[in-house]
């Protein structure tokens, strides 16, 4: 499969005319919070016990900021600092759901035992006593990667997934807010014994409790959870941190990274200086969250030296180039021609529209994930498939005049457009979407409308559907263009679309001149374990059913170096998530970006929002001094956020 995967990308840069064959290497060997605080985090909520570990400090600055202080930055630490008490994952939560009864509100929990739990306990267990408490869904993560043992998480998921004689509920009634990992005594002297505070949700008025697991865990999980509390991270490393936990919470949370100076000051107040913040929106109103270790603060004499540095590097860095826009057409025309007829309204994509309403309409209000046929989806997808027509939406969520704003902002600094939408998975599977449906049938009427709407009214945009259905094609279960458990392409997908764009680049007539060096990057197999980002979003009972998924994927180097594209980058690759993924997350440096510039030749700079394509414009607007060196800014996004997006098409 590897090979396969690599031979076929060599071949795409063949075609366009480069040699790339010796750049085609073989596969390579590697795979203190005070909880009392929390109360000023969502006040409904009843008073949180007292922790006696402090593991962060938390500073609400107002209803929608706080700083979360770590003051060693392990990963128990962050995460934590993360999952505890936080607003953006809290929001809507104390609604009341409009199914419960409260049937058995009045049962004590002892009446209702919880079968996993040993014992239940209305405070805080002494054997807990000066130990730092952990946020258990990442640990769980982080210990099946490790140790192929998935008993943890299951166990928890089965806590949080009781209901009180009401299945008909989907929210949780109850999440482990915090879990000890206790050093075993006796019999299981050297293993690890599990305590939990269990958190009931604010609608049921009940009380935290306390329980043992019955599960005892062995040897080597005590030395991962000693690992994963006591390794510290250096700077960079948090930032990764940062940005992979953005990228798993956007989509449903909506959440993207501010750009920050890590380490300056936030809110224009000396005492917050944190290394990233984080911006959610999931209900429709932003929040931040800011994380601050305090061996990574700037001094205010740091922060001029870094203002100097960045002045000087911002001007003698980036080189202009003389350019000119390609205005040959057609391209743009030839991709207009094919969509004549090519997705028409029929009786059966109505009777695919009229199927997947009905399924959707079957779900739970607040379910953003199912399962079908061995494959997770996602709800906004599918919402997008069965949408109205794109273009008439009102004016903060019409696309086309935003588009059209951009290419002109772009003509007139001689920078070339060109629009990718990636279409979303339910699109390629629409017959494991919606059994009974053709494998070859376009269902996506009204989205495939919009792309020649953006084509006719002047815009370039590459149509990637035809290259993912072939890839589709060719898919070697259980390996799909797309994964199964996620929103994003997997390595197959991904390769077609990049071969696609790396031809379509080769075509600008200012290519030869932007000075390519084909063969100068080294391309290597590589595995990623990636958890799906839809997983967190199924009904609780479901979710220990869908491990991390192990993936092929590829990681492009200059050198020794991993590849990252410089300020003085001829292109542009900007956007939402499938521009980052495998590109600034999970295996890094293997992304669109790397992959487009290992094809062309070309350095090629990346520009990712992780809270959705339409806010990545904003940032453009920022970067006046790169663009100097910009022939062509790809703009590439999921189709989804076409219609309906959570984050407004604002006016550049």
């Amino acid at each position: 499969m590897k090979k396969k995967y690599t031979s076929v990308f060599c071949l795409a840069g063949l075609a366009a005319g480069m040699f790339l064959a010796a750049s085609c290497a073989a596969p390579s060997a590697n795979s203190k919070v005070d909880s009392a605080n929390a109360e000023s985090v969502a006040p409904a909520r009843p008073m949180l016990p007292t922790t006696p570990v402090a593991v962060f400090e938390m500073r609400v600055l107002d209803f929608d900021k706080q700083v979360r202080v770590v003051e060693k930055p392990t990963l128990a630490s962050l995460d934590f600092a993360a999952y505890f008490a936080n607003p953006i994952r809290m929001a809507g939560m104390d609604e009341k759901p409009e199914n419960y009864t409260g049937k058995m509100a009045d049962v004590k929990i002892e009446e209702y035992p919880f079968p996993m739990l040993d014992s239940i306990s209305d405070y805080e267990p002494a054997a807990v006593a000066g130990v730092a408490p952990i946020a258990w869904e990442p640990f769980a993560k982080i210990l099946y990667a490790q140790t192929g043992d998935d008993s943890l998480a299951k166990t928890l998921n089965e806590v949080e997934a009781v209901k009180w004689d009401e299945p008909d509920v989907f929210r949780a009634f109850q999440t482990v807010s915090r879990l000890w990992g206790v050093p075993g005594t006796g019999e299981n002297q050297g293993k690890v014994e599990w305590w939990a505070e269990v958190m009931p949700a604010v609608w049921t008025g009940r009380a935290p409790f306390y329980g043992k697991l019955k599960l005892v865990s062995g040897g080597e999980s005590a030395e991962v959870l000693n690992y994963y509390k006591t390794a510290e991270m250096n700077n960079e490393e948090s930032m990764n941190w940062a940005r992979t936990l953005s990228s798993y919470w956007y989509p449903t949370l909506n959440t993207d990274l501010e750009q920050h100076t890590p380490g300056a000051i936030w809110e224009n107040s000396s005492a917050n200086r944190p290394f990233a913040v984080m911006r959610g929106n999931p209900m429709g109103k932003p929040m931040w969250v800011a994380f601050e270790v305090p061996t990574f603060r700037l001094t205010d004499e740091q922060l001029r030296a870094a203002a100097v540095a960045d002045s000087l590097a911002a001007a003698g860095e980036v080189v202009p180039v003389n350019r000119t826009l390609d205005t040959n057409s057609s391209a743009r025309l030839e991709t207009l021609a094919s969509f004549e007829n090519s997705c028409p309204a029929t009786p059966a994509t109505k009777k695919f529209r009229e199927a997947l309403k009905k399924k959707l309409a079957k779900l739970p209000k607040e379910q953003n994930a199912w399962s079908d046929n061995g494959m997770l989806w996602f709800r906004r997808n599918a919402n997008y498939l069965v949408a109205d027509k794109i273009s008439g939406q009102d004016s903060l969520h019409n696309p086309l005049p935003r588009m059209i704003e951009l290419k002109q902002y772009l003509d007139s600094m001689n920078i070339q457009l060109l629009v990718v939408p990636v279409p979303v998975k339910e699109e390629i599977y629409a017959d494991k979407l919606v059994k009974g449906t053709p494998t070859d049938l376009c269902v996506n009427v009204n989205g495939r409308e919009f792309i020649r709407e953006m084509l006719a009214a002047g815009i370039d945009v590459l149509d990637l559907y035809p290259s993912l259905m072939a890839a589709r094609a060719g898919d070697e279960p259980p390996h799909y263009s797309y994964q199964r458990y996620d929103t994003h392409w997997a390595l197959p997908g991904m390769l077609a679309a990049m071969e696609q764009l790396a031809s379509r680049v080769t075509q600008y007539s200012w290519y030869a001149d932007a000075n390519p060096q084909p063969g100068s990057l080294v391309m290597k197999d590589t595995v990623v374990l990636r958890e799906g980002d839809l997983v967190a979003h199924l009904a609780d009972k479901e979710k220990s059913k869908y491990p991390a998924d192990t993936l092929a994927g590829m990681k492009i180097y200059k050198g020794d170096k991993a590849y990252k594209g410089g300020k003085n980058a001829p292109i542009l690759l900007m956007g939402d998530s499938f521009t980052g993924v495998f590109e600034s997350v999970d295996q890094k440096s293997g992304g669109p970006g790397s992959l487009l510039a290992y094809a062309t030749g070309l350095d090629v700079q990346v520009l990712t929002s992780w809270g959705g394509g339409p806010g990545v414009r904003s940032r453009l607007k920022k970067m006046k001094k790169d663009m100097l060196s910009k022939r062509l800014v790809i703009y590439m996004m999921t189709a989804r956020d076409f219609w309906q997006s959570p984050m407004e098409w604002d006016g550049l």
